[in-house]
């Protein structure tokens, strides 16, 4: 199932040279391909041509450094020469992407929507960009360090201004890892880092952070990367804890209860995932995304940053009919999972308050001891422990 590309030398050099990756992403016209290179805080931004016969050929490379890039994580393009680019370490900077083979040394970026305590983008790590018509969009940022899901809007008649936004989605959330919409905007599936599995909602317009999920999915490690079929028909969702894209499938359109994977398919072989098994929740796919045309799969990681897969050769293999359970379960598991993390919020705050009261009091005792007091006191104590030796 997997493809080989074909590109030039220094094109692979691009390639080879990225480290640790994240999020990879699709132009909307399929001719360009972003890809978040983490640890070197730049982006790379391939040309591609997708052929009928499966021929892939990558067409150029475009590397964008920045000083507003820091450890970017998440990335979506706007249109295909504007990219949004959530940095894990910083803000959510917009960039015009230049064209192939120009590589600036500090591209600033268009637009900046800060990430501090004054706003609600905390640590933003994926998003992605909902088009709602030619002039305005949506920008949907998952906020690893707030738990939640902020939506924004993006104004491109007036150089992609963004809004200050909202929270869209936040009971339940921890440490929301990926984001995906489908394509006719009905459903958004978030993955959930630390409960282990992906929350899906129904996109209505009474969504809010009080909201439940509607659907969930199962048997993911750590599931990073996600995205919907065009038809909406299955979700294909990288895990970061195994070497494999785990593929989901609906009844319809409607992806409501809970599922576990249809099929499982590996992306890399052992060697591979060893090298990047740094811990548990690495070593595995971090970002995928899917063209337009439904003919092929891309795969991103660390020791791998791109690996590419014929998608309808994965969906033959797909069972049609899904197993769908009821999602209570799952909402009882992850409302235990928020009371266990309360309360340990709670004794951590116990804990950090008995500690400021010991610091308080040896810092008492310490002025007590350097107090003039005590100076003169301590010589006559030790003469006078000194004479009743002595005695």
């Amino acid at each position: 199932m997997e493809i080989t590309y074909r590109a030039s030398d220094d094109v692979h050099a691009v390639i080879g040279s990225m480290g640790r990756t994240e999020d990879i992403r699709f132009s909307p016209s399929n001719r360009r391909l972003a890809i978040a290179a983490f640890s070197r805080s730049r982006i790379a931004v391939l040309g591609i041509d997708i052929g009928n016969a499966k021929q892939v050929v990558l067409t150029g490379a475009v590397q964008i450094s920045s000083g507003s890039l820091d450890h970017p994580h998440g990335l979506d393009f706007i249109d295909d020469d504007t990219l949004a680019v959530a940095n894990r370490n910083g803000d959510v900077a917009v960039f015009k992407v230049p064209p192939s083979g120009i590589s600036p040394e500090n591209l600033s970026p268009i637009r900046i929507l800060r990430a501090d305590d004054t706003s609600l983008l905390r640590s933003p790590g994926s998003l992605s960009i909902v088009r709602k018509d030619e002039a305005l969009h949506e920008l949907l940022i998952c906020n690893n360090g707030g738990n939640s899901v902020t939506r924004h809007q993006v104004d491109c008649s007036s150089g992609c201004s963004i809004g200050s936004g909202e929270i869209l989605l936040k009971k339940w959330l921890n440490l929301p890892d990926g984001i995906c919409v489908s394509h006719d905007r009905q459903w958004i599936a978030v993955s959930n880092h630390n409960t282990h599995d992906v929350l899906l909602y129904r996109n209505s317009p009474t969504l809010n952070e009080h909201a439940e999920p509607d659907g969930a999915l199962r048997c993911a490690y750590y599931p990073h990367g996600l995205r919907f079929s065009a038809d909406g028909r299955h979700i294909f969702v990288a895990d970061a804890g195994a070497p494999y894209v785990h593929v989901y499938a609906s009844d319809g359109r409607d992806w409501r209860g809970a599922r576990s994977p249809a099929m499982s398919f590996r992306v890399m072989d052992d060697r591979v995932f060893s090298l990047g098994r740094q811990n548990p929740q690495e070593g595995g796919p971090k970002g995928i995304d899917i063209d337009a045309g439904m003919n092929l799969l891309v795969a991103t990681s660390e020791h791998q940053p791109l690996a590419m897969f014929d998608l309808p050769a994965i969906l033959e293999r797909v069972p049609s009919d899904p197993f769908v359970q009821d999602v209570e379960y799952e909402l009882g598991i992850l409302a235990h999972a928020d009371r266990l993390r309360a309360r340990l919020m709670q004794a951590e705050g116990r804990a950090a308050k008995a500690e400021a009261k010991a610091a308080k009091a040896k810092a008492r005792l310490a002025k007590v001891k350097n107090g003039w007091p005590f100076r003169i006191t301590t010589p006559l104590s030790r003469i006078y422990s000194a004479f009743r030796r002595a005695n």
